[in-house]
């Protein structure tokens, strides 16, 4: 479905893009993850066609991203809402449907948005952000797209929405719709996407899944009594060492030797405070990565 070679992509002297090749397969639910800045959304633009590259060459569906062919194929939910606020839902939905040949029908977007006549009756303008994204997320599926790009997708939703969206997102994929979506919420993409690409200063460092995400090696972050400082001396790996008035804490993947070394120093385990180093402080905020 789609093929990147050595895509390059630089502003003035400034490389955004370094060097990057993958391939996505037809139905598969790719998620991009990186820091702010990795590259992400500019990545995203170049598949849309809508940024110009510097290097490297692009092939959606066998075509170049600009194809006017592809148009009723790829849509985009951008990560601003764009929602016409001064339309009412009801315009909205007929509006888009008069641009397309093929589209959902009314009763399915009704069962998708599951909004009140009320609601349908309403400016967009009156709606909770949540409610906003959920309906420029139907909007972009009304065409029956092949290839969804979703820039932060869920951002601006609160939870109930989130998890209702997530399982639309599952209801897609049944159908074998082709997802490329970017994301800061990692417990989203360990449960939804089929294959993972990290970015970061423009350069794919991996291109993985999320099992073999979840099965790297971890660190855990310990807080203890600033008593114990001295017990840092025995371990190899401490690192992000914060002092502070009455306790320190600091990371480490030698989880059974310092629990050894705490129970040994006979530190109360009521006083000892453990915690994940999330996966995304693991992969972008220290040298695990290569």
């Amino acid at each position: 479905m789609i093929r990147v070679e050595s895509l390059n992509k630089a502003v003035a002297d400034k490389s955004i893009l370094k060097d990057i090749s993958f391939q996505i397969e037809d139905g598969e639910c790719v998620a991009l993850i990186g820091p702010n800045g990795a590259g992400k959304t500019t990545l995203m633009s170049c598949l849309l066609g809508d940024v110009k590259t510097t290097g490297g060459k692009i092939r959606i569906l066998g075509q170049s991203p600009q194809a006017k062919g592809l148009k009723s194929k790829v849509t985009v939910l951008f990560q601003e809402n764009l929602v016409q606020e001064k339309m009412k839902v009801r315009e909205l939905i007929a509006f888009q449907k008069a641009i397309y040949k093929d589209t959902l029908s009314d009763e399915e977007i009704r069962a998708l948005l599951r909004f009140s006549d009320k609601q349908y009756d309403s400016f967009a303008s009156t709606l909770s952000g949540g409610q906003k994204r959920l309906l420029q997320f139907v909007l972009i599926l009304i065409g029956k797209p092949d290839i969804l790009f979703l820039d932060e997708p869920t951002a601006g939703m609160d939870t109930a929405t989130r998890q209702y969206f997530w399982r639309l997102i599952d209801d897609l994929k049944a159908q074998d719709k082709t997802i490329i979506y970017s994301s800061h919420y990692i417990e989203e993409v360990e449960q939804t996407a089929d294959r993972v690409l990290v970015l970061k200063e423009g350069q794919l460092l991996r291109d993985t899944t999320p099992y073999a995400l979840k099965k790297e090696k971890r660190q855990k972050i310990f807080t203890v009594p600033i008593s114990y400082r001295n017990l840092l001396e025995r371990i190899d790996d401490a690192s992000a060492i914060e002092e502070r008035r009455d306790n320190i804490s600091f990371t480490s993947s030698q989880v059974d030797l310092v629990w050894h070394l705490l129970e040994e120093a006979k530190c109360p385990i009521a006083d000892i405070e453990m915690t994940n180093r999330s996966l995304m402080d693991s992969i972008f905020n220290d040298g695990s990565v290569k």
